[in-house]
């Protein structure tokens, strides 16, 4: 009896030892990938996607390899160690390295997803810091998302503080824009919070500059 009871406990730790460490938002596996081409590092999250059981690994920190059609924020170099580059979709695409690729409209709704979906995701994927007004996010992912804000095509920037904005690999069907997710500071602190753990699917035009993250292939 007493051995059947242990085995019950075990179970039931097993379970609610299951039940915790795949919970909406919690750490993933992390490590390291270094660019070949100019020698930066960044930090990786790993995670099963919970519809296919396969293992996928994203970049953690914004892509910060220069190419033409590339921006640090209000042309300010020293913008680039926290916030990345913002980039054209044209420049995201070609920005790539070897064995890593822009990920498509469906992958960062996978992302979504594996954090909460879209009500409550941000809190999980935005960073402690950056963020406007206390709208800091948990970052319990690992994916660590800054407020890097955007670049309009006619070469002004704004929302730095206030939204992170990143681009898929996937176009409209207008011809002259591509999908993008982003997240968003909440509001003052006077307003509800409504938007501070959301994650928002945008139409944005391709000349448009904006953050990169990048999937593994």
């Amino acid at each position: 009896m007493l051995k059947g009871s242990k085995l019950m406990k075990q179970y039931i730790f097993n379970v609610l030892a299951t039940l915790f460490f795949t919970q909406e938002g919690s750490t993933q596996p992390t490590g390291n990938f270094t660019d070949v081409r100019d020698g930066q590092t960044y930090k990786t999250i790993s995670f099963k996607d919970s519809s296919t059981g396969k293992t996928v690994t994203w970049m953690a920190q914004n892509l910060n390899y220069k190419v033409a059609g590339s921006y640090a924020y209000d042309d300010n170099e020293n913008n680039r160690k926290e916030l990345g580059l913002l980039y054209t979709w044209e420049a995201a695409k070609k920005a790539c390295p070897r064995d890593w690729h822009l990920p498509t409209d469906s992958e960062w709704a996978m992302l979504v997803n594996q954090f909460g979906g879209t009500d409550k995701a941000g809190d999980a994927l935005k960073s402690v810091k950056s963020w406007n007004e206390e709208g800091n996010g948990t970052n319990s992912s690992g994916f660590d998302a800054p407020a890097g804000g955007h670049r309009r095509p006619d070469g002004s920037y704004l929302t730095q503080g206030i939204l992170g904005v990143f681009w898929t690999s996937t176009p409209t069907n207008s011809g002259d824009a591509a999908w993008g997710w982003n997240f968003h500071y909440g509001g003052p602190p006077s307003s509800n919070k409504k938007n501070l753990k959301k994650a928002f699917r945008w139409n944005v035009g391709v000349s448009s500059g904006l953050s990169v993250r990048l999937v593994r292939d």
